[in-house]
């Protein structure tokens, strides 16, 4: 959030709105006093090292005000977006070997700051006291919600330290995936680890959905995981990163990855509920990173249109990726899909299904007909109606590409693409 997010909202909120502003320009000012409060107020925080206090505890205090900032502005409930940082924090704080009791007493520290802040800021005049007031009550909901949240992940990771000792702990995974070291332990077992993988690797994302109690899923995952993929490799690594696993394999012949990626799509099988992302080949510890990047987009961004449930390779959603990243997607989408949903939604025709069967057919026109249970005829009918309504014709190669680009970046669930009611 910026501080022109803040300005641009309704008018009438125009003092609440000013204090945001000016709480969010003083967020790392404020980050530096609570690292100072904190060591000071609670031991375990004054025996931290410097570094972690300063890349961790710190940039978790500013993330922090950034978030509460933004639930403020908003009104809405802080449980509807608490980030993924804020488990992540209180996990790393585990292996920190900072207790629960020290880390909620980091946020009642913290919301008092916050709201002393917030209160000089309002003023002394009555709106600024009423405003006060009402800022001091969303505060102290909020510190309630993001300390049960905390909690929560606090627990979990603890837990999943007791339950599989085989694992990666958070903090060497956190560690290896980011390349800032969350621990001293974590950083002398990366240094170790350096010196044994040196040779390619492979580097699997399984993403357990919401729905299945956290720690009983992840847990299970970490079972299948190792079941399905140790025995293929000599190098298996595995751990927990919130709700999905990480596993990094070595790779001795192209055949090893051949048997992971088909043991992966096993994992993905649809009684499980799982999504199996695979990244590139990686040379080397220094590579994990990318190939974690590229096996958790994979995963993201899910299977492609039409295909049966399995793993999903990045070579597989490179296209969704690139599309994604277009300057121009908006445009494709109203050049594509616009016409056709606005045309089904007038006449209540099957435009975009039509155009959906014919790509997925490989452009057979025999097959989208048996697909969708029409004669092939009517097939050609929809499609020179696509070209009528687009002004692309389905029959030329340039035009039928652009099409089913549009459709694929549509059926991608790109966030701004146009609704279908």
């Amino acid at each position: 959030m910026t501080s022109n997010d803040v300005t641009d909202q309704a008018p009438g909120a125009g003092l609440r709105q000013t204090v945001l502003e000016r709480l969010y320009a003083r967020r790392h000012e404020l980050a530096e006093q609570l690292v100072l409060d904190y060591r000071q107020a609670i031991p375990e925080y004054g025996e931290l090292p410097e570094t972690v206090l300063m890349r961790d505890v710190y940039e978790s205090a500013v993330l922090n005000i950034e978030f509460v900032v933004r639930v403020l502005d908003s009104g809405s409930d802080a449980g509807d977006h608490t980030d993924e940082w804020l488990r992540r924090s209180a996990a790393r704080r585990v292996h920190q070997h900072v207790s629960l009791p020290s880390l909620l007493r980091t946020f009642r520290l913290w919301g008092i700051q916050l709201w002393r802040t917030l209160d000089e800021l309002a003023g002394p005049d009555e709106a600024g006291r009423l405003l006060s007031i009402e800022l001091a009550e969303e505060m102290m909901v909020h510190v309630d919600r993001v300390s049960t949240a905390v909690t929560a992940a606090y627990v979990r990771e603890s837990g999943t330290i007791s339950t599989d000792g085989r694992s990666l702990r958070t903090d060497v995974l956190e560690t290896l995936l980011t390349g800032e070291a969350v621990s001293e332990q974590a950083r002398r077992q990366i240094a170790v680890l350096r010196m044994s993988l040196r040779d390619r690797l492979l580097v699997v994302v399984v993403q357990v959905h919401s729905g299945v109690e956290s720690l009983i899923g992840v847990q299970s995952a970490i079972r299948a995981v190792r079941n399905q993929i140790a025995p293929l490799t000599k190098v298996f690594l595995v751990g927990a990163r919130e709700s999905e696993v990480v596993c990094v394999c070595g790779l001795d012949t192209s055949d090893d990855g051949q048997e992971i990626e088909t043991a992966c799509d096993r994992l993905a099988g649809p009684e499980r509920g799982w999504t199996v992302g695979i990244g590139r080949i990686a040379e080397g510890l220094d590579g994990v990173r990318r190939a974690y990047s590229e096996a958790r987009e994979a995963a993201d961004l899910g299977n492609p249109a039409a295909e049966p449930a399995r793993a999903i390779r990045f070579a597989d959603v490179l296209l969704d990726r690139i599309l994604r990243a277009a300057g121009h997607s908006d445009a494709l989408l109203e050049e594509t899909v616009r016409p056709l949903l606005d045309y089904d939604n007038r006449k209540g025709a099957d435009m975009l299904t039509t155009l959906r069967a014919y790509v997925a057919a490989n452009f057979n026109l025999t097959k989208a007909a048996a697909a969708l249970s029409v004669n092939p005829n009517t097939v050609v009918y929809r499609l020179r109606r696509i070209h009528t309504l687009t002004h692309r014709d389905p029959m030329k190669v340039d035009d039928l590409m652009l099409l089913s680009l549009g459709l694929r970046l549509y059926d991608s669930g790109r966030p701004s693409h146009p609704e279908t009611s």
